[in-house]
Formats: C-alpha cells, structure tokens, sequence
C-alpha cells in the first residue's frame, strides 16, 4: 500500500496551466474531476482512503479557472475543460508521471466533464464512474442558464453569507470543520466567475454527449437533487452498471467513501 503522501505538480495547456496533486500507489490510476466552484481538494479524503485501502493511484485535478489553476475571464465550454484535461494527462503520461492505465471518477460538473473526454479520446481510458449525473434537456438547461445566481461581493461581511452558511455552518453531521473550511476557501477564490461552470454544464447537451461515449460507465446514484437526473443519464448511457448508494444525506466524499469505493 502507500503512505499517503501526495504529490503536488502544474502541467501546460492550452488554457494555462493545470494544478494537480496525485496520491501515488502500485495500481492502475483513478483521475478525479471535481465538481465546480471547487478544486482538486475536494476529493481529499476519498483519495487517501482509496489508496490506503486498496492498490489504485488517485490523482487530482484542478479544473481551469479554479483551485490554483490559471484563472480565465470568460466562461468556457464543457468541452474546453475536457480538451485540458485530455492535454495535462498527455503530458504526465509522456512524462512517466502516470502510466498509461487510467479511469475518470467525476461529480456533478466533473461526471460531464469525464463524459466528454471518453467521447474525444477514447483510447485515453479504460472506464468512467460518475458519482452522480446533471443530465437536463435543452428546455430544463435553458431555465436553470437563466436563473444561474453571481456572487456580487460588497465591503459588508454579509456578501459572504450564503457561501459561509452553505459550506461551513450548514454543513452536513460528520463532516470536519478544515474539510469544510478548504471549500469555503475553494469558493472565495473563484467568488465572482464560480458560476462559469454552471454556465457550461447548462450549455452542455448531455441528451446527445452520452450517446456518443461507448466506454463502460458505473453510475453511483445519491439522495439529493440529481437523484432523479442521475436516473436518466443512465437510461441514455449504452454501457452502464447502476448503483443506488444508500443513508446518503450530502457530502458523500467525506461521509459515505465506503459505498463509493
């Protein structure tokens, strides 16, 4: 097994570089991709609990504009963050800083984001497990582009309310107060652009995007909101294998890693 130290490491891309810390271990490779507004940590503790108990390598990545990646000004596509995702693991494999055996776990932003590099390069992996899925068609993605929420920041504490009861006070039982802290942290860097990955999962046509990836997927359903989405994706996806998780009751990351792993 490992000792648990990670790795931390930037990579070039088309978009700037990439920030990333890998959890290194004997096996195959598992590339988390993180739901947005947060970054790479966010896996934290899944990623040393997966590689103290079993022989898979996790690594993870911080999605442009977020984390301590290179920071952009302008939202961009699903297939934007796919393509950098696609660069940043071509170099660390050229590299030899990974080997050439790896699978994408993604959340929320992150499973479409996963869904899109099986499309674009195939070859590139072995197998996706999506931890829930956003699948909304075109009328339900327009709504929810017209109601997406931008943080408006003003010298009053009481701007960062919402994010603060959100990550922090409101967090659910169990979860620890510097795990809950490092996203409070991850949202205050990306305060006034979090809404970019919005933007591009309701740009993102899933109804057609899952059809065209052909690689084995588990689909891991929670009890929250994307129940019911999650559901559909699957009944889209041609190679699935579903999974309902269970007493789930939010940050499942941190609370329910034995179901996930």
């Amino acid at each position: 097994m490992t000792n648990n130290t990670s790795k931390r490491f930037y990579v070039d891309t088309s978009l700037g570089q990439m920030h990333g810390q890998i959890y290194p271990n004997k096996g195959q490779t598992i590339v988390c991709l993180h739901p947005m507004p947060y970054s790479g940590r966010y896996y934290e503790t899944f990623c040393k609990t997966l590689t103290e108990t079993t022989s898979f390598s996790s690594l993870c990545l911080d999605m442009i504009g977020y984390g301590q990646s290179a920071s952009i000004n302008n939202p961009i596509s699903i297939q934007d963050y796919a393509r950098s995702v696609i660069e940043a693991l071509d170099q660390l494999i050229s590299d030899k800083f990974i080997n050439k055996d790896i699978s994408l776990l993604g959340f929320h932003t992150g499973s479409a984001i996963a869904n899109e590099i099986a499309v674009m390069e195939p070859k590139m992996i072995n197998k996706l497990i999506f931890v829930t899925y956003p699948y909304f068609e075109a009328s339900d993605r327009k709504e929810r582009l017209d109601s997406i929420g931008k943080t408006v920041l003003d010298e009053n504490i009481e701007s960062l309310r919402s994010m603060w009861d959100f990550s922090v006070a409101n967090r659910a039982e169990g979860v620890l107060l510097d795990r809950a802290l490092s996203n409070f942290i991850d949202q205050l860097q990306s305060t006034t652009k979090g809404w970019f990955g919005f933007d591009s999962m309701f740009n993102y046509p899933s109804e057609e995007r899952l059809l065209l990836q052909k690689k084995p997927t588990l689909i891991l359903n929670d009890q929250s909101s994307l129940t019911e989405p999650t559901s559909q994706a699957n009944e889209v996806i041609q190679d699935s294998y579903y999974v309902e998780l269970e007493n789930t009751k939010g940050a499942i990351f941190e609370l329910n890693t034995d179901q996930i792993i």
